[in-house]
């Protein structure tokens, strides 16, 4: 028993321990897991890990994990000499894979211009809390190695249910040498839109399933080039008055990252298109 006793003495010494908020190398941080043993992440690793980001009152501001998606971001180098060592970024090379902590970072350091407005949920003087867990490490050679895999096997998957689609629309398309699937209605007349070009449309986007995500009547886009890549590809096919539904695989729309809430990772879009005037 008194054995018993002292293993449950020792573990209870370490989870507080680890759960103490203390300030290492200029970053206020808890650790809830932590390994002495494993090697802190390294500078310019891709690491993958889930966030929560809280308010003082305990409000979520941010919890990655309901967008279904961890997060990704590089192990920053460490702070230039006389700069503010309290980051986010640079508490996460205080971590290893596995561990979880929240840091701690001032409000009042991402809003240093005491004029510059400050969310409502947001309070000078207190803390944003930053919770994370690491979930995995790699090289940048790891990291586009599997990229490469992973977006061939989504480009398997995104073919096979295009297929179906298409199938199921009665349409004829075609595919462009990106990967666009196209079906033009009407080309239109004149000049097409360029790079660099603001022109108003009509459009309605959907997913596959027929589900809308956004439309718009007699709207001036951001120019040529500052829309995802299908989209771009799918103006410049067009002439002024011309009319298409285009198909853009997740590779040419919003990828693995998505745009949350509203457009999930990996999806597939359709777009009906007409081209109104340039502006």
């Amino acid at each position: 028993m008194r054995k018993q006793l002292a293993v449950i003495f020792v573990a209870a010494l370490a989870l507080a321990s680890c759960n103490k908020v203390e300030v290492i190398e200029g970053v206020k941080i808890q650790k809830h897991e932590h390994d002495d043993a494993a090697p802190n992440l390294k500078e310019g690793d891709i690491i993958t890990f889930d966030l929560v980001i809280k308010n003082e009152a305990d409000s979520v501001i941010k919890d990655s994990r309901k967008e279904g998606k961890p997060l990704q971001d590089l192990v920053p180098p460490m702070p230039i000499p006389g700069t503010f060592k309290g980051s986010f970024e640079n508490g996460l090379r205080l971590l290893a894979v596995g561990d979880s902590a929240t840091i701690f970072v001032p409000v009042d350091s991402l809003f240093k211009d005491g004029q510059q407005q400050i969310p409502p949920f947001l309070k000078r003087g207190t803390d944003v809390r930053f919770i994370v867990k690491i979930k995995k490490s790699q090289t940048r050679a790891e990291f586009e190695k599997e990229m490469k895999k992973l977006a061939a096997e989504q480009m398997g998957k995104d073919s096979q249910s295009i297929d179906g689609f298409i199938a199921s629309t009665g349409k004829k398309f075609t595919k462009t040498a990106s990967g666009l699937y196209v079906a033009i209605s009407n080309p239109g007349a004149g000049e097409s839109p360029k790079m660099g070009e603001s022109w108003e449309v009509n459009y309605i986007g959907s997913f596959l399933d027929g589900k809308e995500f956004d439309k718009g009547a007699a709207v001036t886009l951001p120019p040529v080039g500052q829309l995802v890549p299908g989209f771009n590809e799918a103006m410049m096919l067009l002439k002024k008055g011309g009319k298409g539904m285009f198909i853009i695989p997740s590779s040419l729309g919003y990828g693995i990252q998505g745009a949350p809430p509203r457009i999930p990772a990996d999806a597939i879009l359709v777009f009906e298109l007409e081209i109104l005037s340039k502006k």
